[in-house]
């Protein structure tokens, strides 16, 4: 990791505890991080000269104190290397709100990106760290953005990577469009997510 990541990482790290300043004493978050997703992903990497896509499942638990707890698993096919691969992960995260309309979040996962057995039944382990933010800038839409790393990584190298995305937040359920643009690549995800509590 070179000093500028490094930096970067440090600098991003600090804001929760500004935001803590500024936010309200209780964690009055505006976003409902209890959430059960079903999402279409679609990535191309450089890596394997090939793009995949394929549907998966995401589930995070919100608990006292803005600390969630969350899984997924998505199914991804080859578009011409043929077979596919499976993408798991679980991990914890932290939220706080910045104010009525603004909340940040950090999180780290673990992540295993399974190749399936006609393609050799490797697996990449790797951590990923994910930092950003949501707002809502009408009662109805969304927009997202953040950075993340994800580090020893063996297919490919995403060693910093940004995200952009829009929504649109309905009662109970919510729509949204990102992007995620990386050294190996990139991933486009479309979210139909039900906050269940």
């Amino acid at each position: 990791m070179n000093l500028r990541t490094l930096g970067l990482l440090a600098a991003c790290l600090t804001v929760p505890g500004l935001a803590h300043a500024a936010a309200d004493a209780t964690n009055n978050d505006v976003f409902d991080y209890n959430v059960l997703q079903v999402e279409r992903l679609h990535e191309h990497s450089d890596f394997f000269a090939d793009s995949s896509g394929g549907t998966g499942l995401r589930f995070a638990y919100d608990m006292e104190g803005g600390v969630y707890v969350f899984g997924q698993w998505h199914k991804l096919d080859f578009d011409t290397l043929g077979g596919g691969h499976t993408l798991q992960g679980i991990g914890v995260g932290a939220h706080q709100a910045y104010s009525s309309t603004t909340s940040f979040y950090i999180d780290l996962s673990f992540m295993r990106d399974a190749l399936d057995s006609s393609l050799g039944g490797i697996a990449d382990n790797y951590w990923r760290v994910s930092y950003g933010f949501r707002n809502h800038s009408t009662d109805l839409i969304e927009v997202e953005g953040g950075i993340f790393t994800e580090r020893n990584t063996s297919f490919g190298g995403r060693p910093f990577g940004e995200r952009l995305g829009l929504g649109f937040d309905f009662t109970g359920f919510d729509l949204k469009a990102a992007v995620e643009h990386a050294a190996d690549g990139n991933r486009t995800m479309l979210t139909l997510s039900w906050n269940y509590r």
